[in-house]
């Protein structure tokens, strides 16, 4: 029987990722978690690109609007606020008083708005980021924090995805992590794939879903994770989470994840993912 690239993906898929299908979690749960959960998010980053083809040179990238009345922080901050979170901290960098003028104080959605600068307005990354934010107060170290990148864009879920977030970390802190990591099961591959045989094409398929999953750029961390920003992490050099927290706490079985369906998650990084957000948004409301 001749191999498809879809049949070793499929493969990949069931070796690669696997669910906790047996860890319950009540609505309840969820509720109480709310009260004690920020929402955090990121937004000091240039997106050079995705300004130049918008012609967007005077405003941040996550003020980029995806459906022409909200920007796509706007959109994260709202969406949160519908389902009951009242803290938010943004952390800035590249044009952070428009960022700030742009949201307010949060009182618009009935929320409390923080903001977070980059030290000495030095790129420190997310990580260093998060852990300036730790020092001067802005995160309350007590409370548990989902981290959203604006621009990572959720879009047509079953239910609210932060409830759905805050379900995958209660069930993750059921099993003794301290992070959960949102993923998607699968991504589009950017170039044609395909089987190659002695140098013969076996197979050939147009932007195939590699079956690896993929960090939406959305994490949620349990107040235990702050002491390892506080030993990890440095404010002399940029650096990410995802690659200086994340992989000890992995080493050390504290890193949970959850899947949410790859046609829910659209990264905003050009032109094609703005395009594809406006179809997600107008489909979902036809």
């Amino acid at each position: 029987m001749r191999l498809t690239l879809t049949d070793i993906m499929a493969e990949i898929r069931d070796k690669a990722n696997t669910e906790d299908t047996t860890t319950k979690v009540e609505q309840k749960e969820i509720e109480d978690l709310k009260k004690a959960t920020v929402v955090v998010m990121p937004a000091g980053g240039k997106g050079t690109r995705i300004r130049a083809e918008t012609h967007s040179e005077r405003i941040n990238k996550v003020m980029i609007s995806i459906d022409g009345n909200e920007s796509m922080i706007e959109k994260a901050v709202r969406e949160y606020a519908d389902i009951g979170i009242k803290k938010f901290v943004i952390l800035t960098g590249f044009l952070a008083e428009r960022v700030e003028e742009h949201l307010g104080d949060g009182s618009r959605w009935g929320v409390e708005i923080k903001y977070s600068a980059d030290p000495d307005g030095r790129k420190v990354g997310n990580a260093g980021a998060i852990l300036h934010a730790l020092n001067n107060g802005t995160i309350d170290d007590s409370m548990t924090s989902i981290v959203h990148n604006p621009d990572d864009v959720i879009i047509g879920t079953a239910k609210p995805y932060g409830e759905i977030f805050l379900e995958g970390y209660l069930k993750g802190y059921k099993n003794n992590c301290y992070a959960t990591f949102i993923v998607v099961p699968e991504t589009p591959f950017q170039y044609s794939g395909m089987i190659i045989k002695d140098g013969k094409v076996q197979d050939i398929a147009k932007y195939p879903p590699i079956a690896i999953p993929a960090h939406t750029g959305i994490t949620v961390f349990s107040p235990d994770v702050y002491d390892y920003f506080r030993r990890l992490v440095s404010l002399d050099v940029e650096s990410s989470f995802e690659s200086v927290v994340c992989p000890v706490l992995a080493v050390e079985n504290r890193l949970f994840a959850i899947n949410i369906p790859a046609n829910t998650w659209i990264p905003v990084n050009d032109m094609k993912g703005i395009e594809s957000a406006k179809l997600a948004l107008k489909a979902l409301s036809s």
